[in-house]
């Protein structure tokens, strides 16, 4: 095997395999290296016509030179034009757009503040000011810090004599505008409005950026320009365009970061992920080389670091949401000091939060896209080479990129896309906007807040005064102040019953699949049972178990649609009528399974009574699939429920979908929905909606290249589903995907409201 990989690193690491696991297949599959150069070269900043002071800090700096992508920024953004950036890690997309505002501050006497950056998160947008400050030349380049941790003191001072740049978040923007008259006024006088990180607006949180930047518009008495800055994104002009409502120039710069970068694939064989991710974290503690561990869920992040820290003593922590932010900020700066092996992170350390010199990025799955990758790749080796270790398991995506490694580094950047219509999102900034203007006239406000008038006025949130509207001021503060533009969905309080004190919160939907009555939820690689779930209160009640627990549960559960709204459709290429619609979903857990926390096996099944039940509202991609004229009742339900789980496995590869970012249901007719996990859509599901031609199709050969009898976790199994993968079939799946190929697209599939009843009010 040694001739095979060039990296002494990952002959290592494939001999420690080799050993560890004898006869379990388990082993490096793939290598490639990456060495990236210097991007490509532009302009001397002698010939920039820039100003002293500037150039003075520049060279102090070691830049002698903008690169080419830096310059074509640096023009577009000197001549007015919405800018968006795109370029890899540590290739400077920020002094792509820094420089040009550096120049307008100095050389142009104008009120304060000129310009607002924002950033997805405090502690990235104070990681980014350091480097700002290296610009403040006398007096003439201040940078001011206005978020949630800023204190009184200092933004009563900002306030008094506001910086020319004001470095923030969205989310103060969105409370700002209501509540701060010093928020307003910076909104207000700024010219320019630098939205960094684009990359991570997607979903619902999108969402919210498009119905902010709405706000922000109908707050300016003058045109403001956008500048966004982002990593790898598949359609970033069109993307910036659909989030801001504006014409956009995209600078293009390369895709990959500097440096030296080993991207190592590894097979698991016959073992679990969690094994062999457990043994080369174990690997990478002893080769001293410090790492992250990237998982797409927060239990995910708890058990690997609970199964790290007590089964192989290697030394982590828990970075993730819904952990309080001093403690998230004690993890970064353990790691910074090197008193720390890794750390154990969901996507909050995907951006550039300076968390040290990292030697290894270790993957338990693949990302679920392309973007992704480069992103989470790009936190290793930024000062020296870096590691970039993916694990691939027994699931139908990780098969079908152990059969073409090179695939994996070879595919197409999935497009971002938003839902703008999300009624949740839509009706917390309409009435944020009223708070912050009092009455509107409804012809001023967007189209998507007229869509939901209605509804705010029938839950006696605002009300109408002719053409005109206006809050009803005591409500809906209290409904503005209870959400935010994080907060997707309604907060479950989890509270210790032992003590009464809340410990965290968890978002519905998901608080139902993981704190139901019985379940095992780990909080900082502690174990916990729950005993009690309040959906009427919002509440769930657990306690420490005092033994340690070497298990975990799944849910066991049902999905189902109750109503519909068709939003649009199409006739696919195969015959059948394809929708994106609203939805009401009703999600009801009925009982669970406790399964080994090792081994993986099933230990014992539970029964809930009454099931615990929730209904939300969410989009979905519903198509019905003709069923062969031979299928019986059941023949029908394996065939499309196995269709169903490889339709969602494939959009994780043409629609760069996350592990549970997409849900679904199927039935016997061949009704297939497909939805997005999130209250109020994230808009994958219309991605999906566009896509489904090629997911289907991709899902095929997922299913016709597995070598198993009539079905597996390579394939169509899923620890995901409600069910626990009962009444599935793939030799049913692949004969009715052959016989849907072999049609003509001559079929007449009944429209959607003959089969799904009444549409949802």
């Amino acid at each position: 095997m040694k001739a095979f990989f060039k990296d002494p690193v990952t002959i290592a690491l494939n001999d420690y395999l080799l050993r560890r696991f004898r006869e379990s297949n388990v082993s490096v599959l793939y290598e490639r290296v990456e060495e990236t150069s210097e991007p490509e070269p532009g302009p001397s900043i002698h010939e920039l016509d820039l100003p002293e002071l500037l150039l003075m800090v520049l060279e102090k700096r070691g830049i002698k030179r903008l690169y080419k992508f830096q310059y074509e920024a640096y023009r577009r953004i000197l001549n007015g034009y919405n800018v968006v950036i795109v370029a890899g890690t540590g290739t400077g997309k920020t002094e792509a757009f820094f420089i040009p505002i550096a120049k307008k501050v100095i050389e142009e006497t104008k009120p304060n503040p000129r310009a607002i950056i924002l950033y997805p998160t405090k502690a990235l947008a104070r990681d980014q000011v350091k480097r700002f400050h290296e610009y403040s030349v006398y007096g003439r380049m201040g940078v001011g810090v206005y978020d949630g941790d800023t204190s009184e003191s200092q933004r009563r001072k900002i306030a008094v004599s506001p910086p020319p740049i004001i470095v923030s978040n969205p989310d103060m923007i969105h409370v700002g505008l209501v509540y701060s008259p010093y928020i307003q006024r910076f909104v207000k006088q700024s010219e320019l409005m630098v939205f960094d990180e684009l990359h991570t607006y997607e979903g619902v949180l999108g969402s919210h950026i498009y119905h902010l930047v709405h706000r922000v518009k109908l707050a300016k008495e003058q045109r403001l320009q956008f500048i966004a800055s982002t990593a790898t994104i598949g359609n970033p002009g069109e993307y910036a365009e659909s989030l801001f409502n504006e014409d956009f120039v995209v600078v293009k710069g390369s895709p990959f970061r500097k440096g030296i970068a080993v991207h190592i694939l590894v097979s698991a064989g016959y073992m679990s992920r969690w094994s062999v991710l457990a043994s080369i974290a174990k690997f990478l503690s002893e080769e001293g080389l410090r790492f992250i561990v990237f998982v797409d869920s927060q239990q995910l992040a708890e058990l690997t670091a609970s199964i790290l820290e007590s089964k192989y003593g290697v030394n982590t922590a828990v970075h993730r949401a819904g952990l309080p932010p001093e403690t998230r900020r004690d993890v970064e700066q353990r790691l910074r000091e090197g008193l720390l092996d890794g750390v154990v992170a969901t996507p909050t350390l995907e951006l550039g939060i300076d968390i040290g010199a990292l030697d290894a990025v270790l993957l338990a799955s693949p990302p679920p896209s392309l973007a992704k990758y480069i992103q989470r790749a790009g936190r290793a080796g930024r000062r020296r080479k870096g590691y970039v270790i993916t694990i691939l398991g027994d699931n139908p995506i990780d098969a079908y990129y152990s059969r073409n490694p090179s695939s994996f580094f070879e595919r197409e950047i999935p497009e971002n896309t938003i839902e703008p219509r999300n009624e949740e999102v839509s009706k917390l900034h309409l009435l944020s906007y009223l708070l912050q203007v009092g009455k509107v006239h409804v012809a001023r406000i967007p189209i998507e807040w007229r869509l939901v008038l209605d509804e705010l006025a029938s839950e006696r949130l605002l009300r109408r005064i002719g053409p005109y509207i206006v809050a009803n001021y005591i409500v809906a503060r209290r409904y503005v102040s209870e959400r935010g533009i994080r907060a997707h969905g309604d907060q479950v309080e989890i509270i210790d019953s032992s003590s009464g004190e809340v410990i965290g919160s968890r978002e519905l939907p998901m608080a139902v699949l993981e704190l139901y009555p019985g379940a095992i939820y780990y909080y900082n690689k502690r174990p916990l049972h729950v005993e009690k779930l309040d959906l009427g209160e919002k509440k769930a009640f657990v306690k420490a178990y005092k033994l340690p627990v070497d298990s975990y549960t799944r849910p066991l559960y049902t999905v189902d649609v109750s109503d519909y709204v068709v939003l649009e459709e199409r006739e696919s290429i195969y015959g059948f009528r394809v929708v994106y619609a609203k939805i009401l979903l009703e999600v009801s857990v009925e009982g669970y399974i406790l399964k080994n926390l090792y081994s993986g096996e099933v230990l014992h099944t539970e029964s809930l009574d009454p099931p615990i039940t929730y209904k939300y509202v969410t989009r979905a991609v519903l198509f019905r699939l003709p069923r062969p004229e031979t299928y019986s009742e059941l023949d029908s339900a394996e065939a499309f429920h196995a269709i169903e789980h490889a339709v969602i496995e494939a959009s994780r590869v043409t629609c760069g979908a996350g592990l549970t970012d997409l849900g679904g249901i199927s039935y016997p007719s061949g009704d297939i929905v497909v939805y997005d996990s999130e209250i109020g859509g994230t808009g994958l599901s219309k991605l999906l909606y566009k896509n489904l031609e090629k997911t289907i199709d991709t899902a095929y050969e997922i299913m016709s290249k597995c070598t198993c009898d009539d079905g597996c976790p390579r394939c169509i199994y899923t620890p995901y589903c409600g069910n626990n993968n009962r009444v599935l079939s793939k030799k049913k799946a692949i004969y009715t995907l052959n016989y849907i190929y072999s049609k003509k697209p001559l079929l007449r599939i009944p429209p959607m409201e003959e089969r799904c009843g009444a549409p949802l009010v």
